[in-house]
């Protein structure tokens, strides 16, 4: 690896013009594409067709514009430069120049050597050029030669050099920012190889902490909505975090890589208007998300379908009508094959309203027409003993209810689910009204059973004053009814038709997404992952996770047992062996612990050695000493608006240690400092954090206070040592583990 510029006498000047021409056309594509809105939104004095071109335009201009102000960071990162002397720049979109490219997309193929030539298969390229800017500066060139012999190829592999390592050991020495770094031009040949898989493919990516499985999730979502624009364009990709903490942290990523339309999401949010307000225990969760709590949803919706003991006396007008029992066995027999629960609810009291109303016309005398059998119908319909005779019979369900009503009263739980032990029917027993995101698979099953959308559709589709609306419209701008209805002038006006697919998307619960990418995925539950292959119809899914991370007893510890019930066979495990963020040492010693307790961890490589990475502490004051460390990695990691430390503790300290950091801070840096660097949320540089709420989040240093060494057996056991396992892998420096004083270190 060299930094000699491959024979130029000033490369750093050379790689600058070229910089500064590719941004010269960026800026002016840039302005034609404000200058062309701005035009289109002044456009005045129109027709409704033109109208509807103008803001079709307006939209079209604006997520140019987006997409070209989110790509501006860093927008060239490399340079191949190939065998016959051409030259390709590689950034994070392209641009022409004269028709010709100066800029090539990372997604393009042409790009791909980039990221996948070595020195046994160049592709092509004699040499690998990394860029990297600060605004829009050329600060720092790193080189690799790819075009040697095998001789030279093996000497170079021997001397332990790898390929893209330069300018991965760059980005890890940088200082974390509290956002998922600068990852774009850092992809190695494994990670690129995953990223690049077909569309129609259900991956698997095992990887340890610091593998850079997050890193591949994002970038493989890229790179598919770049490939197979025209398949998703329509549909959308998905993707699911583990916490909300998870979302803030890698919301910028994705724009940097060009793409701004996907929707991302945590299992909380999976269903549009319920909120999460509650949380289950571990064993709740761990019993919401067995698949058998399907067949206690089906159980619980069919003891509604019934036949009274005692029916109400109808009198309707006079008239005394009566149903019998067989009338009404018959009636739901017959409307149970109309689709689900409250589909074919519809269809029953329809039916045992037709019904009355023939015994009506008997009783009368005779045959009844008209505005008359239309207002005999009605009564019947709106009479408050049929209505209750009815209900009985059927009861109208809402999935919100039904849970709540499932939740609260433990003796029909038991009934409905035998396979429960009675401990386990204690722990789902709540107040109504209540949300959990374990209830979200189960709210989102009853849903699908009971129909709830298809009756809402049915319904009454426009009020009358919607209608006269659509008119007075039509006639403001002369047009015929004989050419569009006011019905169709209301589509055509709907806010969801001019939603975008991200925004369509998050409000459809049965949206059917073209691709799905769950990451920390090993945290899912078997209804949860029954849920979200419902979202997907062709099966297309990038599952990023580790299953020694696992710390939830619904989650998994086998990929196999997890997915086959789900995927069948037809998924491709992707596993990856290399640790890019964490120092070897900080590796090693999570490495021995994880094994030590059994976590299934993989046997990862790191491949950095940073002296003084890892140390260890004895107090007879823990806090004060978690406090000190913490000062001290903040005066050493953090400048400027650079660098992030945490303290990690047991969530229940979490309020007092946050208290005495902020008040060290303030001694040491002033009130004013110690305020800029603790108040942004999860964008702060100092923070103190819970062990259950850093998964995928990475920090410069991070001192651990007096880890708690896991007790018990079984898999409560396997969680603590999990939760611990992940806090000792969140620094990419630095990791110092404050302990009491002649306490044994996990």
């Amino acid at each position: 690896m060299t930094n000699s510029g491959a024979g130029k006498a000033d490369p750093y000047g050379s790689e600058q013009k070229k910089v500064d021409l590719i941004y010269g056309r960026f800026d002016e594509l840039k302005s034609l594409v404000a200058k062309r809105l701005s035009s289109t939104r002044a456009q005045k004095e129109l027709n409704l067709t033109s109208m509807t071109e103008r803001d079709s335009f307006a939209t079209m201009y604006e997520d140019r514009l987006s997409s070209l102000r989110a790509g501006e960071y860093r927008l060239v990162f490399g340079k191949l430069r190939m065998k016959d002397g051409s030259e390709r720049y590689i950034g994070r979109m392209g641009l022409l120049e004269n028709e010709k490219p100066i800029l090539l997309d990372w997604r393009a193929k042409a790009a791909s050597p980039f990221y996948e030539a070595t020195f046994f298969d160049d592709m092509g390229a004699a040499l690998r050029r990394h860029i990297t800017l600060e605004n829009r500066k050329v600060v720092k060139l790193e080189d690799e030669l790819l075009d040697l012999s095998p001789e030279k190829s093996e000497k170079a592999l021997k001397e332990g050099i790898l390929s893209g390592e330069g300018a991965l050991m760059a980005a890890l020495e940088e200082s974390r920012t509290g956002k998922m770094g600068d990852i774009v031009s850092t992809i190695q040949r494994e990670q690129n190889r995953i990223i690049r898989m077909p569309l129609n493919s259900t991956v698997v990516v095992q990887g340890g902490p610091g593998t850079g499985k997050s890193a591949v999730a994002l970038h493989r979502a890229a790179y598919l909505l770049y490939t197979y624009r025209k398949e998703l364009e329509a549909s959308g990709v998905l993707i699911i975090g583990p916490s909300q903490a998870f979302v803030h942290y890698i919301d910028d990523v994705l724009p940097c890589l060009g793409e701004t339309d996907i929707l991302i999401r945590t299992m909380s949010e999976m269903l549009p208007g319920v909120t999460v307000n509650c949380k289950d225990s571990p064993l709740a969760a761990k019993v919401k998300g067995d698949l058998r709590m399907v067949q206690v949803i089906k159980s619980a919706i069919k003891r509604h379908i019934r036949i009274p003991r005692e029916l109400p006396a109808i009198s309707v007008n006079g008239i005394k009508l009566k149903l019998e029992p067989e009338e009404i066995a018959k009636g739901q027999a017959f409307a149970r094959s109309a689709g689900p629960y409250e589909v074919a609810r519809r269809a029953f009291v329809d039916s045992m309203c037709s019904l009355l109303f023939s015994k009506y016309e008997e009783a009368a005398g005779g045959q009844i027409s008209g505005d008359d059998a239309e207002f005999v119908k009605e009564q019947i319909r709106e009479n408050a003993q049929v209505r209750l005779a009815l209900n009985l019979s059927w009861l109208p369900l809402s999935a919100r209810w039904l849970l709540d009503d499932l939740f609260f009263k433990p003796a029909k739980l038991g009934t409905l689910a035998p396979w429960m032990s009675e401990e386990e029917v204690q722990s789902l027993m709540r107040e109504k009204g209540k949300v959990s995101e374990g209830d979200i698979p189960l709210l989102d099953t009853a849903m699908d059973l009971l129909g709830e959308e298809e009756v809402r559709k049915k319904g009454p589709s426009a009020s009358r004053a919607d209608k006269e609306f659509a008119k007075s419209t039509m006639a403001m701008f002369g047009v015929s009814p004989s050419l569009v209805s006011a019905s169709d002038l209301l589509s055509s006006l709907s806010p969801s038709e001019r939603k975008s697919v991200v925004e369509q998307a998050a409000l459809d619960r049965k949206w059917q997404f073209g691709h799905i990418i769950v990451d920390e995925a090993q945290e899912l539950t078997a209804m949860q992952w029954r849920m979200l292959r419902k979202r997907s119809a062709s099966k297309s899914f990038t599952i990023v996770g580790d299953v020694a991370q696992t710390s939830s007893l619904a989650g998994t510890r086998s990929w196999k047992k997890s997915l086959s019930p789900v995927f069948g066979r037809d998924w491709t495990l992707c596993p990856l062996e290399i640790d890019y963020r964490n120092p070897r040492e900080v590796v090693e010693e999570a490495s021995q612990f994880a094994k030590r307790e059994g976590l299934n961890s993989e046997d990862i490589k790191a491949v950095r050695s940073v002296e003084g990475s890892l140390e260890k502490v004895e107090s007879e004051d823990i806090e004060k000493e978690a406090v000190s460390k913490l000062v001290e990695c903040a005066k050493k990691f953090i400048h400027s608006s650079m660098g992030t430390v945490a303290l990690i503790t047991e969530k229940k300290d979490v309020e007092k240690m946050s208290a005495r950091v902020n008040a060290a801070l303030e001694k040491e840096f002033g009130k004013a400092e110690a305020d800029r660097l603790t108040r942004n949320g999860w964008k702060s540089q100092i923070a103190v954090r819970g062990t259950e709420e850093i998964k995928g989040i990475e920090y410069d240093a991070v001192v651990l206070m007096d880890p708690p060494e896991p007790e018990g057996e079984g898999e409560e056991r396997k969680i603590a040592a999990s939760r611990l396992y992940i806090a000792m892998t969140r620094p990419t420096q630095k990791l110092v583990i404050v302990k009491k004083k002649n306490r044994a270190f996990i």
